[in-house]
């Protein structure tokens, strides 16, 4: 009889702990499933994941009114579940949040962002039917889009930069050979063209406005063309012989070959002719073989005026030299 009392007492004892167990109130699940949802509010899931924070934070109320009511199994099993489901929200949270801020600062730099766009649409509906897997795949695919954009931008700024400081080398280099050849084409101004005039008037603005390449391209077929013609004589000296006239000198094949240019040996032995017609036997004349256009047109003009004139002809010579001096 004692024997029996005895092994029945212990298994009273038993059952006793066994229910006792089963009826501990799971507080480290509860701690660990709270702590669970705050580490998810803050990695933003409020803003970035709302339905995964709200369904994470359902399931926390849910086991904290089983809590209150001393259903501890029950209140285990959802503290459980609000722990992995808030863990699950915090990470698809960050990986959006991650994604969110790339996106941006590439939108800042100017980066086009609608493949991100498409992306971070994807991870947030994945987040919404709770897909974790997919959510995080989805919002790193937005988050590299965007590093990615970020990345191609830069490369092409510093390749941009490159580029125009190559340029710029390149542009020195052309406007360096411009002077010299600006000087030499100025030097043979009185030779050139109309059209060449114009090519050099424009050289000399593209100089000025630093475009190298373009003031190069103007200028040097002015200079090759000048550096074409015949070289100059710049003076020559003739002999007069008797009965002589600087109109019969002009008109010399050697010399002008036009005789209304005489005023022009007139012009370059001023000197040594008070007047035009004092002209000596054995004397030298200089000849400027290399005139003006300018200087000739002003010379056959006045030519032809003090043919036909009457009256003070050393008036009209001093007007002739006056202006030939401004001319040149």
């Amino acid at each position: 009889m004692t024997k029996y009392t005895l092994l029945r007492g212990m298994g009273l004892m038993l059952v006793v702990g066994m229910v006792a167990g089963c009826a501990t109130a799971p507080m480290q699940e509860m701690s660990d499933a709270r702590q669970a949802v705050q580490a998810a509010r803050e990695a933003g899931a409020t803003l970035h994941t709302p339905v995964a924070m709200d369904n994470a934070e359902r399931d926390l109320s849910q086991a904290e009114n089983k809590l209150r009511k001393r259903d501890y199994d029950s209140a285990r099993d959802e503290a459980l579940a609000a722990k992995q489901q808030a863990v699950k929200t915090r990470n698809m949270a960050l990986a959006i949040s991650q994604a969110k801020e790339a996106m941006v600062k590439a939108e800042q730099m100017g980066v086009a962002m609608q493949t991100a766009r498409d992306w971070l649409s994807q991870a947030e509906a994945a987040s919404a039917a709770g897909n974790e897997e997919e959510a995080l795949r989805t919002a790193q695919q937005a988050r590299q889009e965007a590093q990615d954009g970020m990345l191609r931008l830069q490369e092409e700024k510093l390749r941009a930069e490159r580029e125009k400081l190559l340029a710029e080398q390149v542009n020195q280099e052309w406007l360096g050979k411009v002077p010299p050849l600006l000087d030499e084409a100025r030097q043979a101004a009185d030779r050139l063209s109309d059209e060449q005039r114009e090519a050099l008037r424009e050289g000399e603005e593209a100089y000025r406005e630093k475009q190298g390449r373009k003031a190069y391209e103007l200028v040097n077929p002015v200079v090759e063309a000048v550096r074409a013609l015949p070289p100059l004589k710049q003076m020559q000296q003739y002999k007069v012989a008797a009965g002589d006239t600087l109109w019969r000198i002009a008109a010399r094949k050697a010399v002008y070959g036009n005789p209304w240019w005489w005023p022009l040996i007139y012009l370059s032995n001023q000197d040594k002719l008070p007047d035009p017609q004092g002209l000596n036997a054995a004397m030298v004349l200089d000849i400027d073989m290399n005139p003006s256009a300018d200087l000739v047109d002003l010379a056959v003009q006045y030519a032809h005026r003090r043919q036909g004139a009457k009256g003070d002809l050393k008036k009209l010579d001093r007007q002739f030299l006056r202006e030939a001096k401004e001319a040149k």
